[in-house]
């Protein structure tokens, strides 16, 4: 931060009150949690996490996966019997959803669906369609973004990403500073990298 303030905004230096680097501790969880919904998926750390869940078969060929809190965003879905894996979660807003509760207009083994979505409990959920009623659920490859631990000290991230975590934390701490001028000169910076 004090490298980018310019000469006419000062310089950043800490005279009384609570320190700058106290306000980035304070954000910096939640700012990587904002990154890693929004970067692209090449830049992702992911992890295969199939071995953990077991779906929930519905006796039209649907089912659903019940997700832990660690699972920040899916990325791919493979089902065992599907031609092809899910690379694009939809959501209960898509034009493709309400189409999935007509069993001539939803997903199959050769164009499957699968809706990212949340419960009646609020558990994350994956809701996929679909697979003949006569074979068995099985996941055969889940892969996903996890959450970083809170105050996790060894997290592995793309160096294209720690620029712009940092960026995104400096404008958080502008904003909580009061300075909405430099803190949207830091996001114009993230906008730019993430073209």
């Amino acid at each position: 931060m004090e490298e980018l303030t310019p000469d006419w905004d000062g310089a950043m230096e800490q005279v009384e009150g609570v320190s700058v680097s106290n306000y980035i501790d304070s954000v910096i969880d939640e700012q990587l949690r904002l990154l890693l919904m929004t970067a692209p998926i090449v830049l992702l750390p992911i992890e295969e996490v199939y071995s953990r869940y077991s779906p929930t078969r519905r006796a039209d060929g649907s089912g659903r996966i019940t997700l832990d809190t660690q699972v920040l965003r899916p990325v791919s879905l493979q089902m065992t019997g599907w031609k092809m894996p899910v690379t694009r979660f939809i959501d209960e807003s898509h034009p493709l959803y309400e189409l999935q509760f007509n069993r001539y207009t939803r997903g199959g083994v050769a164009k499957p669906v699968a809706v990212y979505t949340h419960d009646g409990q609020g558990n994350k959920v994956i809701d996929y369609f679909s697979l003949p009623t006569n074979l068995l659920h099985t996941i055969q490859s889940l892969r996903c973004v996890l959450c970083p631990g809170e105050k996790s000290q060894n997290f592995t991230l793309e160096p294209l990403l720690v620029d712009m975590l940092c960026y995104r934390c400096a404008a958080a701490v502008y904003s909580i500073m009061g300075n909405k001028p430099m803190a949207d000169v830091m996001l114009s910076n993230i906008a730019f990298r993430q073209q």
